[in-house]
């Protein structure tokens, strides 16, 4: 048995393995997983798509993809885990955990300082993968307002304007410049029941916004929207009266601030998240803690310490019993254990993270 890369020559049999799990299996769907996530699942990402061979047999993989995320334009590189799946003639033996264990030993190596998987299988959270409420679920009902600006379907000449109006966001993934023409067209690519609806808002001036829905049995939901934030709102409303529907679900960060009238539900982030390395979290992310609040975040640390941490502040200690808890502390403003004083004044400024929500056309 060897864990491992993938070579050259294997690629186009390693993703045969995933559409025969996650395609074949579950209704015996067309064999699409290369064009849905084409930058993880390709050659350029085979040394991050890792298996486990046994007998000449490609009987388990796990990929991930790095990508920078910008927190309030501070980088720290993250890593997507997706397409986890072992063949059916060696399930049962360990082969998932194992293999995850390679991916995140290779992640460390690489300096991934946060995972986000897409799953929440039980997989994940034995390996200390957790959930975090860190979202707004807004439910934008029908209106057939007439808008001072018009909304028409994406055309392929739009990108370089969505591309700016995009990068104009402080908190988003990095996308690199072939990343946004792939993505937009594999991030949107209609399997089974599910479908989507590409537009931009536009007027005199040119685009002013964009907006992509993906609609499902159980509703439409905003995919990836960028403009602003209220012209974003007022568009969705007249989007879901020209659809014939009652609402579009739209998710936002929980920090974010959204039109006056719109109450929003706290939503999990889309899938389960690890933190890698933690000191090497706060260190990248020191440019961000000192933008909220200043000089003292130098002394700002996270230690691991057995299976909990110690967030520590000049002299103040804040003990964290478990990585879920650290989880909830850096996504959802849970103080629990405080220490008072400095420590609790501090993490009330930087913490709950701004963070973009996963499922967006970054979602590999």
């Amino acid at each position: 048995m060897e864990v491992r890369g993938t070579r050259k020559d294997e690629v186009e049999r390693v993703i045969t393995l995933i559409n025969k799990v996650f395609r074949g299996e579950r209704g015996d769907l067309p064999h699409t997983m290369e064009r849905e996530f084409p930058l993880l699942l390709c050659e350029g990402n085979r040394d991050n798509m890792r298996i486990i061979e046994e007998e000449e047999e490609i009987c388990s993989v796990i990929n991930f993809l790095p990508k920078i995320i910008a927190i309030e334009g501070t980088s720290i590189l993250t890593a997507s885990i997706g397409a986890v799946c072992t063949h059916p003639d060696y399930r049962g033996r360990g082969y998932s955990s194992l293999i995850l264990k390679d991916a995140e030993d290779r992640m460390r190596e690489m300096g991934v300082r946060i995972c986000l998987i897409s799953g929440t299988r039980s997989l994940y959270t034995r390996w200390g993968a957790g959930r975090v409420k860190n979202s707004m679920r807004y439910r934008v009902p029908s209106k057939g307002k007439k808008l001072p600006w018009r909304i028409r379907e994406y055309r392929r000449e739009d990108l370089p304007s969505l591309k700016r109006i995009y990068n104009s966001q402080s908190t988003r993934y990095i996308r690199e410049e072939r990343d946004f023409e792939l993505l937009i067209d594999s991030g949107t690519f209609p399997f089974g029941d599910t479908s989507y609806y590409r537009c931009v808002m536009e007027d005199q001036e040119g685009v002013r916004g964009y907006i992509i829905l993906k609609r499902t049995p159980e509703g439409v939901i905003v995919k990836e929207a960028g403009g602003k934030r209220v012209e974003i709102f007022k568009s969705l409303s007249y989007l879901a009266h020209e659809l014939k529907i009652e609402e579009i679900n739209y998710i936002l960060p929980s920090e974010e601030r959204v039109p006056a009238g719109y109450m929003g539900e706290e939503e999990y982030l889309q899938g389960t998240l690890k933190i890698i390395d933690a000191a090497g979290f706060v260190e990248d992310l020191r440019p961000y803690f000192r933008q909220c609040a200043g000089k003292e975040a130098d002394s700002f640390n996270i230690i691991e310490a057995g299976e909990g941490y110690r967030l520590t502040l000049e002299n103040e200690v804040l003990k964290i019993s478990s990585h879920d808890e650290l989880l909830k502390v850096i996504f959802e403003k849970s103080n629990t254990g405080s220490t008072g004083g400095k420590m609790n004044k501090f993490l009330d400024m930087v913490f709950p993270l701004p963070f973009p929500w996963t499922e967006n056309l970054n979602y590999q």
